[in-house]
């Protein structure tokens, strides 16, 4: 029998989003001192911490293959996180609710959607796998 790995591409592809979003520009805007300027995740800290924490979380996750309850557990977190960064990216481009806010997006910043989409394929994916194997062991 053979488990076919498309989580495992899903995974990788999901990581590397978000890796491009924690360290690339999310676009334009003003910074905190005023001035207009390319604003990253790096220039808030609450998001860059939930970005590498969902980064570190997809790459770790993509090495728990052999435990499939636990990767499924692991990938919902990542979900969780990943529509958090997607709400603090969203309420960044309000310009009442900080100090700092982004008017031009770049196009790295709805990479986070995209990870989100990656995951959550992911996950299904994780499923699937879980149902074939209950089915073999029903054949046993």
């Amino acid at each position: 029998m053979v488990i076919q790995r498309w989580q495992t591409l899903f995974l990788l592809l999901a990581a590397i989003c978000m890796a491009l979003v924690s360290f690339l520009s999310l676009g334009t805007g003003t910074l905190p001192c005023g001035d207009t300027g390319c604003l990253s995740s790096l220039d808030f800290l609450p998001l860059f911490i939930v970005n590498i924490l969902v980064t570190v979380l997809l790459v770790i996750d993509i090495f728990l293959f052999k435990n499939l309850g636990l990767q499924k557990k692991v990938a919902m977190v990542n979900i969780l996180l990943e529509i958090v960064s997607i709400v603090i990216i969203g309420l960044l481009m309000i310009p009442s609710l900080s100090l700092s806010h982004i008017q031009v997006l770049s196009w790295t910043a709805p990479l986070p959607v995209v990870a989100l989409i990656l995951t959550i394929l992911a996950r299904s994916r994780m499923s699937a796998d879980e149902r074939l194997l209950k089915s073999y062991d029903r054949l046993r």
